[in-house]
């Protein structure tokens, strides 16, 4: 299943808290547009690219990568880019794409 991006921007365009995977803090989705997911936390910000994620659910799709979100961060990290990447699977598991 390709990633849904009218369905991401539906969910996080006025902005979001998401749970968090275990071990690692809060996550605020601060918005998202046709190119990114914002995010942010108490002592950062950052962005997600859609060509990214798209890239990487593609290879879960594929059987290539994890659904499982704890082994998917280092998988996101060396096929897909070293773009936060526990905050990607954080995001796609509350999108439902990861486990």
């Amino acid at each position: 299943m390709p990633l849904d991006w009218a369905r991401v921007m539906e969910r996080y365009r006025d902005g979001a808290e998401v749970d968090s995977l275990p071990g690692t803090a809060t996550l605020s989705v601060s918005g998202a547009d046709e190119e990114k997911i914002y995010v942010k936390h108490r002592l950062w910000k950052a962005s997600l690219s859609r060509e990214n994620l798209e890239r990487a659910i593609d290879l879960v799709d594929k059987g290539e990568m994890t659904r499982d979100a704890a082994d998917f961060i280092d998988q996101y990290r060396t096929a897909v880019a070293d773009e936060r990447p526990t905050t990607a699977a954080t995001v796609l598991k509350d999108l439902g794409y990861l486990d």
